[in-house]
């Protein structure tokens, strides 16, 4: 077993680190599953006087069940890696299994279960080299088999989630060097193949597996029981690789639709902890201190978008001009309490190559105005398609509707059913001016899943050859400074001619009861990042 922390909560402790999609509800309505309200929250702003919660305090006890309540994703929910999407999956999946590469709570990257990344010379072959001492919960120890079975399932294009991260690569001709060395070619260069391989469906199961209901992996807990839309329950792996974790003997997760309900179960204390506190709610409780509120500044982007090939979003003075009729920090005091920090239409501030020298966009009723008149749009009427399904929507769109009629832009609200907003067979990707909610780790992460040629989730049906050659560019790209470049470029086509209009970058808000430590607001996805091996209970 390798030594990868100490045992206590403030030192050092890689599995601080894993990514989670968070809110990200597209592949979940694939498979049809209906989505109650829930959050994808934040923090910052109006509500930046208290400083984010952390629950570590003291010498971590051993014992007990950790207890926590997710919106439930009905009887579709799955302990499958590799198709699971919901925050409640993502709870129960992040915890049976480990990820290749640990993103940290400031999403920074350490080691997982690959140690080192190593490419030739131009970016098309990797070597990987694989951590040493680790074993599945059935005894059978990781290895390269397990690594090349796992991206091969990634690969199949069914498995929505994971297939953009690895359709680069070339899985016909993977091969074991030795069992902790792996050969990885690729078809186009990538410059960090590493970086495809921290969201969470990208995540390593044993060679051969392939039956879901009593899954195997390598994670800090083990899997002992799950009744799809109700509850699961799992154990402390004895034998994991970060020694001295989890400090719970069991997990138990369970499925509660109503967030009122949710927060009830808290407060009474009949769960230990929940996902995505509502806004109202979280300033209230942060008040009143009867339970932690957990407050993670992050990149998250709360967004609106517009389908680029439907009329009269297909008119790029249109998009321009609606990017422009938004009171962005009148929308962020007003929709979300104050949680949340200034968008500017391209997402991920703060990270790796986000190009910090656009011009932050402010409303400009006038410039608006005169764009929609040489447009022929003066005196527009447009269909606005919202939901309860993120806590936030409903009061951003009324507010912009409102913003609009200075402009002279009518804006008609439609609320969507829950669960019928992120259904593809239903609503999802057919809506011309709707609304999005996407956690952010990187760039990489974001465009490939929203915006290439292959995006399973191209909310703006966003197509450009200029496009698409530079966003290949910035990903193949070794050099960091050409890579900047290119990032500037695929940006500055976004910020001119894209369909998002990104009002805010929201922190992440969830809550957790008095007797809980060790939990630390994650900066890539809600309570803590689904990161039950660090809490305790006392």
């Amino acid at each position: 077993m390798t030594d990868r922390s100490d045992d206590q909560p403030n030192g050092p402790d890689l599995l601080d680190g894993r990514f989670s999609r968070g809110g990200l509800l597209k592949g979940a309505a694939a498979l049809g599953i209906g989505m109650s309200p829930l959050l994808a929250a934040a923090c910052g702003g109006g509500a930046s006087a208290s400083s984010p919660v952390s629950t570590s305090a003291g010498a971590p006890k051993r014992g007990g069940q950790l207890k926590l309540g997710f919106v439930s994703g009905g009887t579709a929910e799955t302990v499958d890696p590799f198709i699971g999407v919901t925050p409640i999956d993502e709870g129960r999946i992040q915890n049976l299994y480990d990820p290749l590469v640990i993103v940290n709570p400031d999403l920074t990257t350490s080691p997982g279960l690959a140690l080192e990344w190593n490419p030739n010379s131009d970016g098309t072959v990797y070597e990987v080299k694989l951590r040493d001492g680790v074993v599945f919960h059935n005894g059978k120890s990781f290895g390269a088999d397990d690594v090349i079975y796992s991206i091969q399932q990634m690969a199949k294009p069914a498995n929505f989630g994971s297939y953009p991260f690895v359709s680069g690569i070339d899985v016909a001709n993977m091969k074991a060097i030795n069992k902790h060395l792996v050969r990885i070619p690729l078809k186009t260069p990538d410059g960090d193949l590493a970086a495809n391989f921290t969201y969470y469906n990208t995540w390593i199961v044993p060679a051969r597996q392939t039956d879901y209901k009593s899954p195997i992996g390598t994670g800090p807990f083990a899997f002992e029981s799950f009744t799809p839309g109700q509850q699961s329950v799992f154990k402390r792996n004895p034998n994991y690789w970060v020694d001295g974790k989890p400090y719970v003997d069991s997990l138990k997760i369970t499925s509660i639709t109503d967030p009122t309900a949710r927060l009830n179960a808290l407060v009474a204390g009949q769960i230990d902890g929940l996902a995505q506190l509502p806004f109202q709610e979280a300033k209230a409780h942060q008040a009143s201190g009867d339970i932690n509120v957990l407050v993670a500044p992050s990149p998250q982007a709360m967004m609106f978008y517009m389908d680029t090939q439907k009329a009269p979003f297909s008119d790029n003075r249109v998009r321009q001009a609606f990017r422009l009729i938004a009171d962005r920090p009148a929308l962020i005091e007003s929709a979300i309490s104050g949680f949340g920090t200034v968008g500017n239409d391209t997402v991920g501030k703060g990270l790796p190559y986000y190009d910090e020298s656009l011009p932050q966009r402010v409303q400009d009723i006038d410039k608006a105005k005169s764009l929609l008149k040489a447009a022929g749009q003066e005196n527009l009427t447009v269909e606005f398609q919202t939901s309860e399904i993120f806590p936030g929507f409903v009061e951003s769109a009324t507010l912009f509707a409102q913003q609009a009629k200075a402009a002279g832009v009518t804006v008609k609200l439609k609320q969507e059913p829950a669960n019928s907003y992120y259904n593809p067979s239903l609503l999802y990707l057919k809506m011309a001016f709707a609304e999005t909610q996407w956690p952010m780790l990187s760039l990489k992460y974001f465009y490939l899943q929203a915006l290439s040629s292959n995006a399973p989730y191209n909310e703006t049906h966003f197509k450009s050859a200029a496009f698409s050659d530079a966003l290949a560019k910035a990903i193949g790209a070794l050099d960091k400074t050409q890579a900047q470049n290119y990032w500037n470029q695929v940006q500055q086509i976004q910020y001119d001619t894209g369909g998002y209009l990104q009002w805010v970058n929201a922190d992440w808000v969830d809550a957790v009861s008095k007797n809980v430590q060790g939990l630390k607001p994650h900066a890539a996805g809600a309570l803590g990042n689904y990161l039950f091996m660090n809490a305790w209970l006392t």
